[in-house]
């Protein structure tokens, strides 16, 4: 965190230290001690009040576990990056910077150190630093109040009824932020953040039978790539709920919670962190000249009527390593084209073409593969989705064709 701020999951110890801090306060008159440390207890009250408000403005107090008030995402709106997303991990080894999944610690860090100085977290502080100053101003003009009101009740009334009352805002404070986000409807936000997964079996079955494959140009690049691969973690993008909050601390999730949100989720790519501290491969960046290629929709159909693998979606699908900075970097499964989209007119078309010549390329030109028309369907809520693809989904080795530049080699 860039500030110091509290967890969600510490919100009822927050609320009732706010209420009771509070309450406990407005007992203490300035009459209460000697003139000689009144000054002191000035200067006490003042920090009191700063803290108390720190406290009331932080996430723990503005909202429940698992949602949002909506001061929160108020306070975010003067934030150029706000609080980022949660980073979770479904076991304790996780991560710790969201930057270096995408391969750019130091820019996340570059933007993490501008945004500090406007995030929810600063203002709240400031915010507290002013209510101190502001206690201390009217220090004397609060404390002559106070004395005039329980000069006008029974001994220990006046202190009573003010501790009561301001305690007692607090806490109906926090009720009320709860009951207001009952009343807007308590919609649970979702955001984005990578998921640490134990790799499924199969997959990575199927990684190691394409790495299994003879390299075409160097086996050494092979074997280092298939020894990062043994020793990778693995990541997968998920959206999760408000509910699974918790500032910008890692949160490890239990089995059941990290089943509920790989369940529907269209994965098309897994990003992978190898352990393995040995040296890059060359070229530094590419895509590795094996890849597999499962088959048609018929083949993937005979499969499933013989009781065989039922899950992966129709049509073509390509499974892809990508290698960034000499080290696997992710592993991509894409769909392929049957009839690949021509962007680019046909040889014949510029044929007498000379310099100068402009060749417009009209929308509805056939010849050149564009259009500009497209069909809205109706889509019915409750079906299921076959272009989703589950980690489940994804295919088995012997459900690929391996090919090396293009050309088709052995399944293994």
């Amino acid at each position: 965190m860039r500030l110091p701020d509290i967890p969600h999951r510490h919100h009822r110890f927050v609320r009732t230290t706010a209420a009771l801090g509070t309450g406990a306060l407005a007992l203490v008159r300035r009459r209460d001690v000697s003139a000689e440390y009144q000054g002191s207890l000035r200067g006490a009250t003042a920090l009191a009040n700063a803290g108390l408000t720190w406290l009331t403005g932080s996430r723990a107090f503005l909202g429940k576990v698992g949602g949002s008030s909506g001061i929160d995402e108020f306070l975010g709106a003067f934030s150029t990056r706000g609080s980022g997303p949660v980073q979770y991990a479904s076991s304790p080894a996780h991560i710790s910077d969201i930057g270096a999944l995408d391969g750019d610690a130091d820019a996340d860090t570059w933007w993490d150190e501008q945004a500090s100085v406007t995030s929810p977290a600063f203002l709240n502080a400031v915010t507290a630093a002013a209510a101190g100053a502001v206690s201390w101003a009217l220090w004397p003009a609060t404390e002559r109040l106070a004395e005039a009101i329980d000069a006008k009740l029974p001994t220990g009334v006046g202190r009573g009824l003010n501790a009561a009352v301001n305690g007692g805002l607090v806490a109906l404070t926090a009720v009320l932020i709860d009951r207001i986000e009952d009343w807007a409807g308590g919609v649970d936000e979702e955001d984005y953040a990578p998921l640490e997964i134990e790799l499924p079996a199969h997959i990575r079955e199927t990684v190691e039978a394409l790495l299994a494959q003879r390299h075409p140009n160097a086996p050494a690049t092979a074997e280092a790539i298939r020894e990062q691969f043994s020793s990778a973690q693995f990541f997968v993008w998920v959206a999760y709920p408000d509910s699974l909050h918790s500032g910008d601390e890692p949160v490890v999730l239990d089995p059941d919670q990290v089943e509920q949100l790989l369940a529907d989720e269209d994965i098309r790519s897994i990003d992978v962190r190898p352990r393995a501290s040995g040296s890059g491969v060359v070229p530094a960046r590419h895509t590795y000249p094996v890849t597999g290629v499962t088959g048609s929709s018929s083949a993937l159909a005979d499969a499933d009527d013989a009781g065989d693998h039922s899950t992966v979606p129709t049509g073509q699908l390509e499974l892809s390593l990508e290698i960034v900075d000499g080290r696997l970097s992710s592993v991509h499964l894409s769909e392929v084209d049957a009839e690949p989209f021509a962007d680019e007119p046909p040889a014949s078309a510029l044929a007498g073409s000379v310099p100068g010549t402009l060749h417009p390329q009209r929308f509805d030109d056939e010849e050149f593969g564009c259009s500009s028309s497209f069909e809205v369907t109706d889509v019915d809520d409750g079906a299921v989705d076959d272009d989703i693809l589950t980690l489940e989904r994804w295919p088995r080795p012997d459900e690929l064709t391996f090919r090396t530049d293009g050309a088709a080699s052995a399944r293994e």
